[in-house]
Parts: C-alpha cells; sequence; structure tokens
C-alpha cells in the first residue's frame, strides 16, 4: 500500500509539474484583485463601479471583460478608466482597435469589453463604470436579486475578490442573502446598514460567483420591474436545498481528507 501511494504522489506530481510549466508560458498576467460594489437604487437598476488590478509580466496589448447580464434589462455605455500608478485615464469608447479605446460589443446575455491599452511588464488597475437596469425584481411578498456578478468567462483565475452590494435603505431587518460559488467563500449579511459583502480569497478560471438577495418591496418602492405573485416561500425552499447540497459537498471533501490521511503505510 506504502508503495502504491507513493507512485500515486510521484504521477500526481509530474502532472502538476507539467501543468505549471505550461500555465508559464501561457498566462502573461495574474489577476491580483476583484473589486466590485453595486449601488442598488430605488428604481431596481444599479449603478456598478468594477476595480480590476492586473499584474502583467512582458507586453500586453489589452484585456478583455465581458459582464454576465442573463437575468437582468442590460447596461449602458461603460466609462473605463486605467491608472499605472501615474494617475487614472479615461479610455475612449469606439471600434478603432487603437490604443486607448474600448470596443463594445452587446448581445442578450452579455455585454464584452475589449480594452486596448499597451503595457510592459507593470501593474494596472482597470476600472469599469456603468449602470445596469432589472437588476431587481419585486414580487408581491419579496424583492429579489438573482445574478451572476462574476461570470465564467474568465480563463485566468481571480485573486482577493470582493463584492458589495449597497441598498438605499438601512436597517433592513428582512434581508437575506445566498452566494453561489466556490464552498471556500463568505457571505456577510450587515442589515443595519443595508449591505451584503462577499470575499473570496481565489476564483478559479472559467468558474462564476452568483448573489442572490431577497428584501422587502419597499426597499425599491420605485421599481417597475414587477411581477404579480408571491415568491418568498419559493425561494426560501431553493435555497434551503442548495444549502444542504452545500454542506453534504463539504463533508464529502472533509471525509477524503481524513481517508487520505488515515491510509496505512
Amino acid at each position: 500500500m506504502k508503495k502504491l501511494v507513493g507512485l500515486l504522489f510521484a504521477f500526481l506530481a509530474i502532472f502538476l509539474a507539467l501543468q505549471t510549466t505550461t500555465d508559464v508560458k501561457a498566462d502573461k498576467f495574474t489577476v491580483k484583485n476583484y473589486d466590485v460594489t453595486v449601488d442598488i437604487k430605488k428604481d431596481g437598476n444599479a449603478d456598478l463601479t468594477q476595480k480590476i488590478v492586473y499584474d502583467f509580466q512582458g507586453d500586453y496589448h489589452g484585456v478583455y471583460y465581458n459582464q454576465d447580464l442573463k437575468g437582468i434589462k442590460g447596461a449602458s455605455d461603460p466609462v473605463v478608466t486605467y491608472n499605472n500608478g501615474a494617475g487614472a485615464k479615461t479610455l475612449v469608447n469606439n471600434d478603432s482597435n487603437q490604443n486607448d479605446t474600448v470596443k463594445v460589443t452587446r448581445t442578450d446575455n452579455s455585454m464584452d469589453m475589449k480594452v486596448y491599452h499597451a503595457v510592459d511588464s507593470e501593474m494596472v488597475t482597470y476600472t469599469y463604470k456603468y449602470q445596469l437596469y432589472g437588476v431587481i425584481t419585486n414580487y408581491l411578498d419579496t424583492a429579489e436579486l438573482n445574478w451572476k456578478i462574476i461570470g465564467n468567462g474568465w480563463d485566468n483565475d481571480l485573486n482577493n475578490i470582493k463584492l458589495t452590494l449597497n441598498f438605499p435603505e438601512k436597517n433592513i431587518t428582512q434581508l437575506q442573502a445566498w452566494t453561489h460559488g466556490p464552498l471556500a467563500g463568505h457571505t456577510e449579511v450587515d442589515k443595519k446598514n443595508g449591505q451584503v459583502v462577499m470575499t473570496l480569497d481565489e476564483l478559479p478560471a472559467n468558474q462564476s460567483v452568483e448573489s442572490h438577495v431577497i428584501f422587502p418591496t419597499t426597499v425599491t418602492a420605485d421599481n417597475k420591474n414587477v411581477v404579480n405573485k408571491k415568491a418568498k416561500a419559493r425561494i426560501l425552499a431553493a435555497e434551503k436545498s442548495k444549502a444542504e447540497a452545500a454542506n453534504a459537498r463539504r463533508q464529502r471533501e472533509k471525509n477524503f481528507y481524513w481517508i487520505m490521511m488515515r491510509l496505512p503505510e
């Protein structure tokens, strides 16, 4: 058994070494920080500010950013700036593909941005600002936000992630929130200040983070996106089922760890 375990670990070490070598050749940047603030408005729309810090290794001519719009009603034109430590500069929105411009392509489910800005082995912060439409749905018995704040279109890992939702009222006693993504994330609901903060050390490439929040309809009283039926019981039941599945997955991972630790030599 000891020889078998040794062979397995040797194989794993070789595999990881090959993967690491491949990643070094393919990846020319690291996303050091990913910070999103969403300010919910009384009318159910939201102002989004997103700051992404890239650490570039070598020459790079631009970055992509795709905003997931599934479940909401679109977005305004973005204002994109970059800052390499010498002050912020706003990029021009057009289709010229020239340096210091942003090309925006829209579909029903996403707003895709191609940012043209040449860099050479430096740290750059890109800031995206725009308004999201129809983020909130008001039902008869609850208001709901259910949206992928981070879509699964990233080819690189994201690090040091912080997602903040600010609501237009404080002291929201019935504010409830769930986050769907990696199990290691943390969600803090601050009812007193009307805020939900989600943090995550790392998000692997091609994975998403979805935020699901419910609260009284009075918080978004001017919202025109109204569905004349009740939804709270259905939402709570669905989230209970998802929580049970997540807990079962955590237990399986814990059991696997202890089995590996207790293998005989």
